[in-house]
């Protein structure tokens, strides 16, 4: 088994459209009409629709914390932090050695935690 996307209700569609194209370099792309129901969905390197945007005219409940966070994987990790530092977005940087791993956690516009991931050292970042 394998996760096919993530679906995420957004207030403002346009705003968290820009943050996973322009932050994370996903692309929209084609989304089947569902009527009465506006939204996005925004495709990774591959042509996978990944990522689901769905709009909500109800208030969306930040504090509901059952998902922790949305991961993504990328052999381009000092790219993601160029656009995030570009776009004044906050950031932590973790790592994780006995992995071989660099994690960095920032927030969507819309509360939303984030996380990317890369392999590597922390000291390949910095070069």
């Amino acid at each position: 088994m394998n996760l096919d996307h993530v679906n995420i209700r957004v207030q403002n569609l346009q705003q968290m459209c820009w943050f996973y194209q322009d932050v994370l370099g996903l692309k929209v792309g084609y989304r089947p009409p569902f009527p009465g129901s506006p939204g996005a969905w925004l495709y990774d390197r591959a042509g996978n629709p990944i990522v689901h945007l769905s709009t909500s005219t109800t208030q969306i409940d930040q504090s509901n914390d059952s998902l922790g966070h949305i991961a993504f994987r990328t052999s381009e990790l000092s790219t993601v932090v160029d656009r995030l530092k570009s776009n004044g977005i906050e950031f932590q940087i973790e790592e994780v050695p006995e992995m071989e791993l660099i994690q960095i956690f920032f927030t969507d516009p819309e509360g939303g935690r984030v996380e990317v991931a890369s392999a590597g050292q922390l000291s390949d970042l910095e070069e």
